[in-house]
């Protein structure tokens, strides 16, 4: 069989030595190498980076027809007894030929090591324990541990696999957590102190007894920066006299920079509001929450909430107001319609619950029209805008009239300044569906989002036609403009009515002048990816495929002096296919140079 690297045993040893593994070991199984931003290391000292490799599947290549070949099936199961032994796969088995090389990288380990059973715990602790594969232990970042209700194991992960072992690990996720009646022994939060190299902690669906439990996890954790809270209740709530000092809840770490409390559910129409969680005997619970993360103020710059945790803009800024350093702000879902107890009683008042925040990054996701329209007040000073370079709002349904004009003056007030805009709604065929780009002259990144979009050429025309025309930033590197194409039969009666416009080839020529504005003129070419991506959510109209198929043809003719430039791709998916348009076909070319000779021929 002809071997890739001819000293397979000498490279093993010197990998031994030198303490890491030379190659990448792999991610997905794309059949293409990992390619990103890891460093490997060289003779234990300088760093380079190694491009992605793309490696072809192929049969084993033999220097001779007399000696025993091996079944693809047998070369699998050879290396499946290897499961153990990532160096040994990584550095014998990946190097012998392709048909070797795939049926070891899906075997070897990705950047994060996930744990859903006590047994699979014990598998990674056998694997990492191992002074043989000790090479690969600097190549996980992640962990994720997803406990299980009839076989708890969550409490002993960290005694299983020590943080020594793990020194590049930066993030854990807690998973399905239920210490709400018992707690673990304190050699858990001993060996998780050990930890120290994890900066992120993500919790979901985690039940704890009380609140002084959840920060015994968060406080083991002296280097965390980022804490994430997502449907994290307690079994016994603090009362009013019980509730500690407010300094007793602060992050043991000092570098806390970024929370994010989340309740339960997504938020949609379909779920109740958050209100209805938290009341009874658990009426304090989500207080309990806010209290510490409202103690973690002081050095926090990042903060996104649940909508559903207050009942108003005023009660939002009131929390706001303890946040002297904040510059990024998320919101998500909308305010709560049930009873809900007020900040004061549990967290000590500011004098100045007015106190404006010079954002620098403001984002609403699912966020209803009016609750968008009363977080917006958030921006209405010059002062709150000065530093503001990303804005992202994306709405659950249609914006009103007075939401697209109130946007478009916090746009125009953003000026030069604004470097990022996201926009996502669904799509009114009364209102326009996207605020005013004229004032944004450093604009570099802008993504529209436009669902339930009736599948006609001439409404996607149309809302092109309103997005492009407005742009005036020649800093533009990056434009995303993304359809979902509304189902024919939840369509209204009128979805027909388009707005006037010219004759057909007229209107074309129109909108190929718009794509010839000098503005343009500094997109980059294509390499890695498109400047401009016009994307095309089929899903529910899959069934017409004569719709589809007119879009596209039409959009290629749209689009026709950006493809020839190779700044565009027009991307189309459905439920079972994909196609991505990145030059014009040459039957268009064809139909479009004689329609040009027609139109000289008769006049």
């Amino acid at each position: 069989m002809k071997f890739s690297v001819h000293t397979t045993e000498q490279m093993e040893d010197q990998i031994a030595d030198q303490g890491i593994i030379p190659d990448k070991l792999t991610g997905e199984e794309s059949g293409e190498e990992e390619s990103g931003d890891e460093e490997t290391e060289d003779s234990g000292s300088a760093s380079e980076w190694r491009p992605g490799i793309e490696i072809l599947f192929r049969r084993p290549i033999y220097l001779s027809d007399t000696g025993p070949r091996f079944p693809q099936e047998l070369i699998e199961r050879i290396c499946e007894f290897l499961w153990d032994e990532p160096v040994q796969l990584a550095v014998s088995c990946t190097r012998i030929c392709p048909a070797w090389y795939h049926a070891a990288r899906r075997l070897l380990p990705a950047h994060d090591i996930t744990c859903r059973t006590r047994e699979a715990l014990q598998d990674h602790a056998h694997t990492l324990t191992s002074l043989r594969n000790a090479p690969c232990r600097k190549r996980f970042w992640r962990v994720r541990i997803s406990d299980n209700a009839s076989k708890p194991f969550a409490h002993v992960w960290p005694m299983f696999i020590p943080g020594w072992i793990l020194p590049e690990l930066r993030d854990v996720e807690l998973v399905a957590l239920d210490w709400s009646t018992k707690t673990p022994h304190d050699s858990f939060f001993i060996y998780l102190s050990s930890y120290t190299s994890i900066s992120s902690l993500q919790m979901y669906d985690c039940r704890f007894r009380s609140l002084p439990d959840l920060r015994r996890v968060i406080n083991a954790l002296p280097s965390l920066t980022w804490l994430y809270l997502h449907n994290v209740t307690l079994q016994h709530p603090l009362r009013p006299g019980s509730v500690p000092d407010h300094i007793a809840l602060r992050a043991r770490s000092h570098r806390l920079k970024s929370i994010d409390l989340c309740g339960s559910g997504h938020g949609g129409p379909e779920y109740p509001d958050v209100s209805s969680d938290y009341q009874g005997t658990t009426a304090l619970d989500y207080q309990a929450l806010l209290r510490m993360v409202v103690a973690n103020s002081s050095t926090v710059t990042r903060l996104a909430v649940d909508l559903r945790f207050f009942t108003s803009t005023s009660a939002l800024q009131q929390c706001l107001a303890h946040f002297r350093r904040l510059t990024s702000f998320e919101a998500q879902y909308r305010f709560a319609s049930g009873p809900m107890i007020a900040l004061e009683e549990t967290v000590p008042a500011r004098t100045e619950n007015t106190y404006i925040h010079a954002w620098e990054s403001f984002t609403l996701m699912n966020v209803p029209d009016q609750s968008a329209l009363q977080l917006l007040q958030l921006l209405n000073t010059p002062d709150t805008c000065s530093k503001l370079e990303e804005l992202n709002i994306y709405l659950t349904g249609r914006p009103s009239a007075t939401l697209v004009s109130c946007t478009s003056r916090v746009l125009h007030a953003l000026g030069h300044r604004l470097r990022i805009l996201d926009w996502g709604c669904s799509v009114d065929p009364d209102v326009e569906a996207t605020p005013s780009l004229a004032g944004n002259t450093t604009l570099q990144t802008l993504h529209i989002d436009l669902r339930d979009i009736a599948p006609s050429p001439q409404k996607i025309h149309s809302a092109l036609t309103a997005v492009l025309s407005d742009i005036v930033s020649v800093d533009l590197q990056h434009v995303c403009i993304r359809f979902t194409l509304a189902c024919l039969e939840v369509l209204p009666q009128d979805h027909g009515r388009t707005p006037t416009v010219l004759d057909p080839a007229e209107s074309i020529s129109a909108f190929h002048a718009i794509l010839s504005r000098e503005i343009f003129n500094g997109l980059p070419l294509h390499t890695h990816y498109s400047p401009v991506e016009v994307v095309f959510d089929s899903g529910d109209i899959q069934g017409n495929l004569a719709v589809v198929a007119t879009i596209k043809a039409y959009m290629i003719t749209l689009f026709t002096p950006w493809l020839d430039r190779g700044i565009v791709s027009l991307d189309f998916y459905s439920a079972d296919s994909s196609e991505i348009i990145t030059c014009v076909p040459m039957r268009t070319h064809r139909a479009i140079a004689e329609a040009r000779m027609s139109k000289k021929t008769h006049p």
